[in-house]
């Protein structure tokens, strides 16, 4: 009897989900900032979102802030790489175009890195609000 419930529980559960966004308008979202919302209809948040992120990704190669790599033995630079990792396109081309390189030796290089990983985590923020509002949990 304890079992049959378990089971009518999880087939409630289940229709209860709400659907799975599209994986491609995940990726979309994470590679260019505001394109997930863009392709969703949110034209002002788009833009807005899109704004934001560049100009923290741009502060932070213009403080001469580090695109994070990981590095063997530095478990946190791993964290760092992630967090980098979120800027999508910009993280790629950064590293294809030499910039985001600076050393610790620079005066802005704590500066520029937390204004490279915040943009990171920001899009990827915006990435988890595409999947909502293409899943209908949010307008």
């Amino acid at each position: 009897m304890m079992k049959k419930n378990r089971n009518q529980q999880a087939v409630q559960m289940r229709e209860a989900a709400p659907p799975s966004a599209p994986f491609a308008l995940l990726v979309a979202a994470w590679l260019v900032p505001g394109l997930g919302h863009l392709i969703l209809g949110k034209k002002k948040r788009a833009l807005i979102f899109a704004a934001v992120i560049c100009a923290a990704f741009v502060t932070g190669v213009v403080l001469r802030g580090a695109l994070a790599v990981p590095h063997p033995g530095a478990p946190f630079s791993w964290l760092a790489f992630f967090a980098c990792l979120g800027n999508g396109v910009l993280y790629i081309a950064g590293h294809l175009f030499g910039f985001g390189n600076g050393t610790a030796a620079d005066p802005g290089f704590g500066y520029g890195n937390t204004f490279l990983i915040t943009a990171g985590l920001m899009n990827l923020l915006l990435v988890l609000d595409v999947s909502d509002i293409a899943r209908g949990l949010k307008d």
